[in-house]
């Protein structure tokens, strides 16, 4: 049995809370992808966490943000679809069409032009899948969501299980990984172009294997919130909210802090994908979404309760995909030999300080640009090339008589 999204009887506003939570999103985003940006292929080295300081930072890296945001940002992509779709016409599933396309060709060229990391990429394809759900039920995305998530933290484990138990695998060098570290921090535009490209076949791989099935799994759970409108009003769910954060905080976040030790300790001794590290790894995505939803309960219990807390994250949140890439842009110009050339020469506390910096920076920026206009640079162009024309033969023909 399926539903379909009602048709609203008059507009709706906008909801804050989405916007709030892309906004800290993006700075747990950034936080994860500074040290790919800034110190290897691979993130962390061995060199970038030798002080005290830098293993600590690392170490607060993968226990609270490594694999929570880019599932919390995933949970609000789904989320959205109720936007586009939001009384289910042919045009609202057009436009969401020509928005995957768009969201496709924007996470090739930062694939390419500026961080090998992205993706855009893949939430375009997992979007296009989404799309089949639109007018499931919230039992039937809530069913599909854990089938998902079941098949796609099978996969880890076995994948990562296989890692722990034959270490000397994980030990061989990816020529195209080892390229990139050598001399991202001298090549010129084109040629850190070149390195990205040839790395991409391993990084593309690697996302949709470690990050693709959670992430849809996500994408479906948002859309069953929609159905529910569990974001417009937090405050008529603060019972879901106090669950959330219990189980979040009381479970999730002891084996994140496991899972983090674990990976630390690896990264130290220079084996990352050793035994030690494989299994912090494989116990560190498994339970992401636990400290994911702790995450999202404790963000949202507390705006109910105090509706103007964290007003400075809306306008990253409400530029979202503007500030996504220009995050990007900025690292790319300190790290690469483009710009600064730091790549590779500071410790992991240094390199995610740099990271805040670019989200306080595009914050910043935000705010002032949203006083003039109600959506960013590159939210106006998307918008301009997914919203379909409506033809002036089209319009209704108005009989007289």
């Amino acid at each position: 049995m399926t539903e379909s999204p009602a048709a609203p009887s008059a507009p709706r506003t906008r909801d804050t809370l989405p916007d709030l939570l892309r906004g800290v999103a993006l700075l747990g985003i950034v936080v994860v992808n500074a040290p790919y940006l800034g110190i290897s292929a691979e993130g962390f080295s061995a060199a970038s966490v030798a002080s005290t300081l830098d293993a600590a930072v690392a170490f607060a890296v993968v226990a609270l943000a490594q694999g929570k945001f880019y599932l919390l940002f995933s949970f609000l992509f789904g989320y959205s679809l109720s936007y586009v779709l939001r009384d289910d016409r042919p045009q609202g599933r057009t436009r969401y069409r020509r928005r995957l396309v768009v969201l496709a060709v924007l996470g090739v060229a930062h694939a390419v032009l500026l961080f090998v990391g992205d993706i855009l990429l893949t939430y375009a394809l997992l979007g296009a899948l989404l799309l089949r759900f639109s007018r499931a039920d919230v039992p039937r995305l809530v069913r599909a969501s854990r089938i998902t998530f079941a098949l796609g933290a099978g996969l880890l484990v076995v994948v990562l299980g296989l890692a722990a138990a034959f270490p000397e695998q994980g030990a061989v060098v990816d020529p195209a990984a080892a390229a990139y570290d050598a001399s991202m921090a001298t090549a010129t535009f084109a040629e850190a172009t070149m390195l990205r490209l040839d790395a991409l076949p391993t990084v593309l791989g690697t996302v949709a294997f470690a990050q693709g099935p959670l992430a849809f799994a996500a994408f479906l759970l948002g859309l069953a919130a929609a159905r529910r409108r569990l974001l417009a009003d937090p405050g008529a769910h603060v019972d879901l909210w106090r669950r959330y954060t219990r189980i979040g905080i009381g479970v999730g976040l002891p084996l994140q802090l496991v899972a983090a030790a674990l990976q630390v300790s690896a990264i130290r001794a220079g084996t990352p994908y050793a035994t030690t590290g494989a299994i912090g790894v494989m116990l560190g995505f498994v339970t992401a979404p636990l400290l994911s939803a702790g995450y999202l309960g404790l963000l949202a219990g507390r705006l109910a309760r105090d509706p103007g807390l964290m007003r400075w994250a809306w306008p990253a949140g409400r530029m979202s995909l503007t500030v996504y890439l220009g995050q990007s842009v900025l690292l790319m110009l300190a790290f690469s030999g483009t710009g600064l050339g730091l790549f590779g020469s500071l410790g992991t506390a240094s390199v995610v300080a740099i990271g805040i910096g670019t989200w306080v920076v595009l914050t910043v920026f935000a705010a002032l640009w949203l006083r003039r206009s109600d959506r960013g640079p590159l939210e106006y162009v998307v918008a301009r090339l997914t919203t379909p024309r409506v033809r002036p033969d089209a319009a209704p023909t108005v009989m007289k008589g």
